[in-house]
């Protein structure tokens, strides 16, 4: 609920600005953050089709059933946390404020790394020498892609588990860029001006909203069991 509630408060106590106050720049960033952002989603998207892991908050406590190390966990060990960071930073491009740059995103990196600490810190504990060879061979962050295409020969991707528990995210990061650009649009340019794009922005939620009234139908009646 951390996050919702920070881009929550950004969108009250903030508004959009264009990059260095220039339309033709601006463009270019606002591609760039989208394409930061869809790229942090396909690696979730990915990663999941290919191992799931179970890690996080349980009670208020971290908490792990096994030590994933498989698929593209045997390259990076936060390939999950890394696409959460790319589409919050993304995202956070794309609106533009200032304050994305002075608070959002220093607030982002450090709250993901005192998470992963944590998490480090309790796999350590509960797995041992087991956590500590693969914690001294795997990077943290960067990928090592490596002898991937070796790895993953030996999986089958269930692109039904991907969609299944992904569709929420792809979601909220595609709505979260149209709603965030049709602000921006009225915001910076107001209505009169913006109007046009403001409206065909509009409608692009349309599939959005089909797409996960769809995917969450056949979730429900069992039609993405793997």
């Amino acid at each position: 609920m951390l996050f919702p509630a920070v881009f929550i408060s950004l969108f009250l106590f903030t508004r959009p600005a264009l990059f260095l106050n220039r339309p033709e720049l601006d463009r270019f960033i606002v591609l760039l953050g989208i394409l930061i952002a869809l790229t942090g989603q396909l690696l979730r998207f990915t990663v999941i089709g290919f191992a799931y892991i179970k890690r996080g908050g349980k009670e208020g406590k971290v908490y792990a059933d096994d030590l994933v190390i498989q698929g593209f966990y045997a390259h990076v060990r936060n390939p999950m946390y890394v696409g959460n960071f790319l589409i919050t930073i993304g995202v956070g491009i794309v609106y533009g404020s200032p304050w994305i740059y002075f608070f959002i995103i220093p607030f982002f990196t450090f709250v993901y790394l005192a998470i992963v600490t944590a998490e480090e810190n309790y796999l350590r504990q509960k797995f041992g020498a087991q956590y500590e060879h693969y914690e001294n061979t795997v990077n943290r962050f960067i990928p090592n892609f490596n002898g991937l295409q070796e790895t993953l020969k030996d999986f089958k991707y269930d692109w039904k588990k991907a969609l299944r528990k992904e569709y929420g995210t792809m979601f909220g990061t595609m709505a979260g860029i149209l709603l965030i650009l049709i602000w921006k649009h009225y915001v910076v340019f107001g209505w009169a001006a913006g109007q046009g794009i403001i409206i065909n922005l509009a409608l692009l939620l349309i599939p959005a909203i089909l797409f996960y009234g769809i995917v969450r139908y056949l979730k429900l009646t069992k039609r993405l069991a793997s």
